[in-house]
Formats: C-alpha cells, sequence, structure tokens
C-alpha cells in the first residue's frame, strides 16, 4: 500500500463549513515541514506532477472540466480552491491548534501583486476563528482563483500559458508552537492552437473593454484600486461600469464643461475617452492623459471605445452574449 506523506485524496465528508466540494479535489499540504504540514493544507484538484508521483500543484489546460471549474475554451481556466487548518490528513503531524492564516498579495495596501482572487479566498479564511482554532479538518468554502493565459504579443500568435502561485503562512501548533509555510503553483495552458477570437475570450464590448483596458492599464496600485481610488474612481472589472457611466468627473473643469466619465452617446462628452485618446483641451485645468505614465492603449482599444459610446454603453451590470457593439469583436 502506498502511503502519501504529504497529501491523500479525499474520500471523507469534510465538515458543512466546506461546501460543495469537486470529485477530483487533493488535500496538499503545500511544500512546509512534514512535522507541521497539518496546521494548514490547501484543496484543490491537484494533478502534477502526474501519478505515481504525489501531485503538489495544478497545470490545466483551458476548458478541461477534470481542473478547470468553468470547463470552457475561454483562455482563463477557474481553480476552485479550499484551505483548511488542523488537517487530520497529513502522515506524520499532529495538529492542535491554528493561530492564524495570511496569503500572500490578499491585501489592497500598494501591494503591485496584489491580486483580489487571494483577497477573497483570505476573507473566507478569516472566518474560520484565530486565534485557538483547534477544530480539526476546519475548511473554508472553496473560491474560485482564476488564471488567464498570457496574451500574444502580435496579431494572430497564439496564447501562452498563465500562472499563479498560491503563497500562505500559518501558525499554529502541533506538538510544539510553529509556523507552517505551504505553496502551490496553479497553471493554465492554452487549448489546440492557442488562437481565440473575441467570442471566446469576452461576453461582450464592455467586457472586453473592462478586461483589456481596465485591468491591465487602469486598475493598478497607486491608480483607480480600491486601496487608492485615485480621483474617487474604482476600475475593477465588477464595480466599472457604475463608477463610469453617467457619473460627474472629479475633475472640475471636466465638470463644468458637462462632461461624464462616460457620456452615452456622445464620446466628446465622456471624460474617460477624452483623457485616452489624449484629446483635452489643455491637461493643466484637465489634467494627463492616461494612462498615467504608461503607454498608451492602442488604436484599436480606443476605437472599441468610442463605438461602445456611440452605442450607448450597453451591458454593463450584466455581460452577456448579446452585449457586442458591431465593430468591436475583430
Amino acid at each position: 500500500m502506498v502511503r502519501w506523506p504529504t497529501l491523500l485524496l479525499v474520500t471523507a465528508l469534510l465538515p458543512a463549513t466546506a461546501g460543495v466540494r469537486s470529485s477530483c479535489a487533493v488535500v496538499v499540504g503545500g511544500g512546509g515541514s512534514a512535522s507541521t504540514d497539518c496546521i494548514a493544507v490547501i484543496d484543490a484538484p491537484a494533478n502534477s506532477p502526474p501519478a505515481p508521483a504525489s501531485p503538489k500543484n495544478v497545470d490545466c489546460v483551458d476548458g478541461d472540466p477534470t481542473c478547470d471549474a468553468d470547463g470552457t475554451r475561454n483562455a482563463r481556466c477557474e481553480f476552485n480552491v479550499s484551505l483548511c487548518v488542523n488537517s487530520t490528513m497529513i502522515t506524520g503531524c499532529t495538529p492542535t491548534r491554528a493561530d492564524s492564516l495570511a496569503i500572500d498579495h490578499s491585501t489592497d495596501n500598494g501591494d503591485p501583486k496584489f491580486d483580489t482572487d487571494f483577497q477573497a479566498l483570505q476573507q473566507r479564511a478569516n472566518l474560520l476563528g484565530f486565534p485557538d482554532n483547534e477544530n480539526t479538518d476546519d475548511c473554508t468554502l472553496q473560491s474560485t482563483i482564476t488564471v488567464a493565459l498570457k496574451p500574444p504579443g502580435s496579431e494572430g500568435a497564439p496564447f501562452k500559458k498563465g500562472k499563479k502561485t498560491l503563497r500562505l503562512e500559518a501558525d499554529g501548533a502541533t506538538d510544539r508552537a510553529t509556523t507552517d509555510h505551504d505553496h502551490m503553483r496553479l497553471t493554465c495552458r492554452p487549448e489546440g492552437n492557442g488562437l481565440y477570437s473575441p467570442h471566446e475570450l469576452y461576453d461582450g464590448t464592455f467586457d472586453r473593454i473592462r478586461q483589456q483596458v481596465f485591468a491591465q492599464s487602469c486598475a493598478l496600485s497607486g491608480c483607480h484600486d480600491s486601496n487608492s481610488h485615485k480621483n474617487n474612481m474604482i476600475l475593477y472589472p465588477n464595480v466599472a461600469y457604475s463608477q463610469i457611466v453617467g457619473v460627474t468627473p472629479f475633475n472640475s473643469a471636466a465638470a463644468v464643461a458637462g462632461w461624464q466619465r462616460v457620456f452615452a452617446g456622445d464620446p466628446t462628452q465622456s471624460y474617460l475617452y477624452r483623457k485616452v485618446t489624449c484629446d483635452l483641451p489643455d491637461m493643466i485645468t484637465y489634467g494627463a492623459c492616461m494612462p498615467f505614465q504608461r503607454p498608451p492603449i492602442s488604436q484599436q482599444l480606443q476605437d472599441i471605445i468610442q463605438l461602445w459610446i456611440v452605442g450607448d454603453v450597453p451591458c454593463g451590470p450584466a455581460p452577456d452574449v448579446g452585449c457586442w457593439v458591431a465593430g468591436t469583436d475583430q
């Protein structure tokens, strides 16, 4: 009989707090010392390296339902992950208590590697109750970590693999007070030839704008993230629409001119469009071009924003397949 020193295929029911679990979920110690690895463990569809080795990471092809939770070819993999403390599934380690659990890059404090997926998982971990958590196999609800493929460097080129590394530190005790350091690498690989159409990548025109423009050039540390919220504007994809459409600009000159951040139907009165196209009366009273001190967005994306505004800014709160403005899906 093979013994797995730091992982075990889960066949027993976890506590109710664990939520619905994937049939291919694996508990992974995460690489800490064998005697302390049970303070915190990672529950995920680990499959790498393949059997007969002990899997420690997730290596997934986009759309593979055994590891990609959305099961869709869309240039990203969604991994359902839970964290458990005081695990009884790690051979050679007997937990006593868990006092804290901290995930790297989960705090929006100016960290350039801040990740909202890690933040969500951290928030669920905080609900386990620290310090002095003595409940065995106490698990968070599943949380989704999305790993996007790396976009091609030139038009017509294939996407490349994307990856994230989940790192955490848990304080607690086994036979003594100690710390458990764990990590798991999450990799998403392109399916087939790695070529994707806009309809495979985005739910509609605004979804394309928020992913290609806001997520990559605007919702960054020091700019329009939840920590800095420069000019009282946050451009995370899930809140961007309500932050811009029909909203008066923070800039007083633009506000006096009657502009809105995005004026439905009229790009010339849309402050956001005038900023990203650098079409401003002056840069002293109206502010600098955007993205600030970064390369301008491409002409193609500028045109897509213009067409979206002219098309009356459809489908922001709930993008779906019917949300494409003509000329923006090429």
